[in-house]
């Protein structure tokens, strides 16, 4: 008997031993920390970088599925920002049009930390069309050149390392009117536009649409699972990539984030499942807001960076205001989808309707609201990966 209730413990020992083992490498609690994660600790620079400071905000910009698709190099007083084609999403961004979206957002990053370190950027956009299967190799997307000048405070530099894409549930509580203008003043220039649909009847048709491409996006074998390629769950393979969508930022509870890091992964399918119920469960009907981003052209490649420089600049703007943010973009990865596979489209249209845009379309989808909990920081790569050629830091 003695012996039996010894083996028994050791097995229990045993155990426990190897459940704690996994839990420890799959981060159970360790949550959203540790080194890749740094980037978003030392995103200030140091003043002996000169003009590759503000490299360090530029990384923490938003990007589809958290790809973080871009090369910098820094020259004498001038800053080449490149598309690495090679991270992008496959069918899922046929054009990489999602891609210069987040090049976009990197380099409103870039323009907002150079004022503020004392150089005023001057964005030259590379001109041309995006087109399928363009090649794997760097290309420029855009020159900046840097000169000083006087040293200016500005509210959405600091909100930069408190910008988080929010995938939890949003309160029932409506964003104020005068906010909405306030947002909207800011992201509207001449190629942008932005519509902000608040109506319930209008959200819920809104919602419809993003659920049905969602469905779409799921059954399409090739699609799914260039999304999944981008899946992180367990800490090793956190640090491993340092990018792509984590479970900690996933949206879910913390009780159910550290069920799924201990249970075996999940396969593409399961974890479409989750997303298509999600979406239809908490994204689209918890919004209090949803919205848009048109453009005269989304396959313009000028005009998808600034289209994304106009999303980076409302994240930062609502996040300082206190309001949390998500991309859903699936309807306008649905039309780019359709394009590339020669398909009649539905998506296109009824959102140009929703938006009262006839003659732009919509390139980016997105909500608005409060959140119930605050969203994790993501993985990012370190700063030395993501720079091109020499570097140089005199000014």
């Amino acid at each position: 008997m003695r012996r039996q209730q010894t083996l028994i413990a050791g097995g229990a020992a045993v155990a426990l031993a190897a459940l704690g083992y996994r839990a420890w490498g799959r981060g159970v609690f360790a949550g959203a920390t540790g080194s890749a994660y740094t980037p978003w600790d030392d995103w200030g620079g140091n003043e002996l970088d000169g003009p590759r400071r503000p490299l360090c905000a530029a990384t923490l910009a938003a990007s589809p599925h958290n790809t973080q698709p871009w090369l910098f190099d820094v020259t004498g007083d001038a800053i080449d920002v490149y598309a690495d084609r090679a991270r992008h999403l496959g069918s899922f961004d046929p054009f990489r049009r999602e891609m210069h979206l987040g090049l976009g957002c990197a380099i409103e990053n870039l323009v907002r930390a150079t004022r503020v370190f004392g150089f005023a950027a001057d964005v030259q956009p590379a001109n041309g069309r995006l087109e399928l299967a363009p090649g794997r190799q760097p290309v420029l997307a855009a020159h900046v050149a840097v000169t000083a000048v006087q040293p200016l405070h500005d509210a959405l530099f600091e909100a930069i390392p408190k910008r988080h894409t929010n995938r939890g549930p949003y309160r029932e509580q409506p964003i104020a009117a005068e906010r909405l203008r306030e947002l909207t003043d800011l992201v509207s220039s001449p190629p942008v536009r932005l519509a902000l649909l608040v109506d319930r009847g209008a959200r819920h048709e809104f919602g419809a649409l993003i659920v049905a491409a969602t469905e779409q996006i799921v059954g399409d074998r090739e699609m799914s699972m260039d999304s999944f390629r981008w899946i992180r769950v367990g800490k090793r393979e956190v640090l491993a990539h340092r990018d792509g969508i984590t479970i900690d930022a996933s949206g879910t509870s913390r009780l159910k984030t550290m069920a799924a890091k201990m249970l075996p992964d999940l396969d593409a399918m399961a974890i479409d499942r989750i997303w298509l119920d999600t979406t239809r469960d908490v994204h689209a009907p918890t919004a209090s807001v949803l919205g848009m981003i048109l453009v005269p052209d989304r396959l313009d490649m000028a005009q998808s960076i600034e289209a994304g420089r106009a999303w980076q600049r409302l994240h930062l703007a609502a996040t300082a205001r206190g309001i949390a943010a998500q991309p859903l973009n699936q309807p306008v990865e649905m039309i780019d989808r359709h394009h590339m596979l020669g398909k009649q489209d539905e998506f296109g249209s009824a959102l140009a309707k929703l938006a009262h845009a006839d003659g732009w379309e919509p390139t980016f989808v997105f909500r608005l609201g409060y959140a119930e909990r605050e969203a994790p920081r993501s993985p990012r790569r370190p700063l030395a990966s993501v720079v091109k050629g020499v570097l140089s830091a005199a000014h």
